[in-house]
């Protein structure tokens, strides 16, 4: 049955430096395979037609916008996010997301936010509403899909309504419905279980693979987001050992290598083992991966990076949660913006009717009149309202007036 999962040309010294890297050198002969025959998901082809460019981009654009995400950034969302046709979100609901670590953020009034204490799952099932709205307002069809169901044997295949919900406005069913739908899943299954991510994730690469088959064919992009508090287990066991480990990074490299998929882990923990081992999958795997830490810890990475000159609101971490093409926004919190990307993101979170000049010095002067006219906006680093950049701090980046930040 490995066969079905990990193909002989895919592999033996992928597979081998996959095991290296988290100290484990053989599957033992004895080791169960990764995914039974009766839970590979056998439905046919689900109907997500792929849209065609122009409607693609009119309107995610018209969602954004919507969303108050500023026109230029919206019109290069929508360019570059026209290539995704489907987003999935796994949600990782075993037992230790019960733990009251986590973080919700709830507006208040006059564009705030606050943060309030909540368990990892509340934090979860937030992230995934929240997300379920984005996507349909933005046009782009997406599924949450529970880590463990309560209502699920392991010989069972994935069931619509049960272990999964696809939301997608172009189903005619109202949003309100739809939202319904995924709130009655996500209230059925509280925290319980083990981690057995590897196996969901072969799952679903098998559900990509025969009931998306227009989307594969029109090259359009799926984006998997997993949300999750741990590191990988066996269905059977609550301990992550090296081989459960290595076989995740497998799967995560098969379904990237075999398909159209873009990965992103949203990591709602600050565990410090598990921060370490999904940096090290990020950092020394070749995959198309982005790892997120919750809205805050993001700000402080981005800004640990470089790039604390910009306020980073709630909807720049949404975007960047739910996973985009758009590469700047990736790199924020990999390294020191350039001076063509300080002045380009600036662009695009000014909202400016006309493009800023090019040369530094000019682009300052006139950043400070767009400014002035600009609303405040919540910041989550600072936790307050402010301008959508600190003038200084531009300044700063761009080396100009004398200061510079090498």
């Amino acid at each position: 049955l490995k066969e079905l999962f990990f193909k002989s040309n895919f592999s033996s010294h992928q597979t081998m430096a996959d095991q290296a890297l988290f100290g484990y050198t053989e599957v033992p002969p004895t080791a169960p395979p990764l995914v039974q025959a009766s839970v590979v998901n056998t439905q046919p082809a689900r109907q997500v037609t792929a849209r065609t460019p122009q409607q693609s981009v009119e309107q995610i654009r018209a969602g954004m916008v919507e969303l108050g995400v500023p026109g230029g950034l919206a019109q290069l969302l929508a360019e570059e996010d026209s290539k995704i046709g489907l987003r999935m979100y796994l949600l990782d609901n075993s037992g230790s997301t019960g733990a009251l670590d986590g973080n919700l953020v709830e507006p208040g009034p006059g564009g705030t936010y606050t943060f309030r204490p909540a368990s990892r799952w509340d934090e979860i099932c937030a992230l995934a509403i929240d997300h379920a709205k984005w996507n349909l307002v933005t046009g782009i069809p997406c599924e949450f899909m529970l880590l463990n169901c309560t209502a699920r044997d392991q010989q069972s295949p994935m069931t619509e309504g049960r272990d999964f919900v696809h939301i997608d406005r172009s189903t005619g069913a109202s949003d309100a419905d739809q939202i319904a739908s995924l709130k009655r899943m996500l209230d059925a299954n509280g925290p319980r279980g083990v981690t057995p991510i590897t196996v969901r994730v072969q799952e679903i690469h098998q559900r990509i693979k025969h009931e998306f088959q227009d989307l594969i064919r029109q090259n359009q992009f799926v984006f998997l987001n997993l949300c999750t508090d741990g590191m990988p287990t066996s269905p059977t066991s609550g301990q992550s050992s090296a081989q459960d480990q290595a076989e995740m990074c497998q799967a995560l490299r098969y379904l990237c290598t075999d398909l159209p998929v873009q990965l992103v882990i949203r990591l709602c923990t600050d565990d410090e083992a598990t921060v370490s081992y999904y940096n090290k999958v990020d950092e020394d795997m070749e995959l198309p991966l982005d790892i997120l830490d919750d809205m805050r810890g993001e700000a402080k990475e981005i800004a640990d990076a470089g790039n604390g000159w910009f306020a980073y609101t709630p909807l720049l971490h949404r975007i960047r949660e739910a996973g985009t093409m758009c590469k700047l926004l990736d790199l924020l919190d990999e390294r020191r913006l350039t001076h063509v990307e300080v002045k380009k993101l600036v662009q695009l979170l000014c909202d400016s009717p006309k493009p800023l000049p090019t040369e530094n010095a000019a682009f300052v002067s006139a950043l400070k009149d767009v400014i002035a006219r600009s609303r405040p906006v919540f910041d989550a680093r600072s936790g307050r309202m402010q301008n959508f950049v600190d003038f200084n701090g531009v300044k700063r980046a761009l080396g100009v007036g004398g200061c510079s930040i090498m």
